[in-house]
């Protein structure tokens, strides 16, 4: 795993270095600097409020001695948050250059991660620090920055896009639409707005040349319970419906389940008098949500 690891970050560094004579502005660390070139870049605000937050939780890890579990949680950020999704979101689109204050923000972010590996891994994140740009100090006698605040609202759409972009094309896959096929998407939800900031961002890494809301779809459109919302898939490529059918109806037997063992929780008088306020409003959610879904699949599986 260490050894994959290693390779994940040669690997980011290559990307960013391929990046380097495809920007147009001038290098500077300072961050403050930065913020005032970005407009409103949901990858950078997102990944921003993701980094002080792991960066709150290494701090009181360490404090504790929970030296693994910071380790964990630096992982986690280089490797999911920073590699997989962040400098996703920003490549630029196909012999097209990558804008400066993005480019900035890429640097300055690897930075600061490198900085937190640094404890564990010295020698490869001091190389990979001044193979990043030319520096005049270490990174082992470099200053901690102060953490910023965390915004749980951008944290929690960054979360919601993960999850569309993972279930789309996982779909896609299921119903051996090619990576290559543009979709159209379609959306039935009663929260539209939750999809504006980061609209552009899913439409290119899912291939898609349009999204709409709420407007009527096609029975042999492929669709997806993603909490509240129906997203439905359509394309040239003829949808296996039976199939579709065989999937939600496994989705709609485990919720179906997780329902009961929910409700059983709930009816548990010992359960209720001796749990915190807190656990039962979670288990409470947890069975309105359910309930929710459940609804939408049973409703899916109608049109089908």
């Amino acid at each position: 795993q260490g050894k994959h690891f290693n390779n994940k970050l040669w690997n980011a560094l290559k990307l960013i270095k391929m990046w380097e004579a495809k920007n147009d502005g001038n290098q500077s660390e300072s961050n403050a600097d930065l913020n005032n070139d970005v407009n409103n870049n949901f990858a950078i605000e997102w990944f921003e409020s993701r980094l002080n937050q792991a960066r709150t939780e290494v701090n009181e890890q360490m404090t504790n001695f929970k030296l693994s579990e910071a380790l964990k949680t630096i992982y986690s950020l280089v490797w999911d948050d920073f590699c997989s999704w962040f400098l996703e979101w920003i490549k630029p689109a196909y012999e097209k250059n990558i804008d400066s204050a993005t480019y900035q923000k890429a640097l300055y972010f690897f930075d600061e991660l490198l900085h937190l590996l640094h404890p564990f891994m010295p020698f490869i994140t001091e190389e990979i620090y001044h193979l990043l740009r030319e520096r005049k100090e270490d990174l082992m006698v470099k200053q901690y920055s102060a953490i910023g605040e965390v915004n749980d609202t951008i944290l929690q759409s960054g979360d919601k896009l993960k999850e569309l972009i993972t279930a789309i094309r996982d779909t896609r896959n299921k119903n051996q639409i090619k990576p290559k096929e543009t979709i159209q998407l379609n959306v039935e939800t009663t929260d539209e707005n939750s999809y504006s900031a980061f609209q552009s961002i899913l439409l290119k890494q899912i291939n898609a040349d349009a999204i709409t809301f709420n407007e009527e779809q096609a029975a042999s459109a492929a669709t997806i319970v993603l909490g509240n919302d129906k997203i439905f898939i359509q394309c040239e490529t003829e949808v296996d419906t039976e199939a579709q059918k065989q999937r939600l109806d496994k989705d709609l037997q485990y919720l179906k389940g997780f329902l009961i063992a929910v409700e059983k929780k709930l009816s548990n008088d010992k359960f209720v008098q001796n749990a915190k306020p807190e656990v039962i409003d979670l288990e409470r959610k947890k069975k309105a949500d359910v309930e929710a879904k459940i609804k939408l699949i049973e409703h899916s599986l109608s049109s089908l």
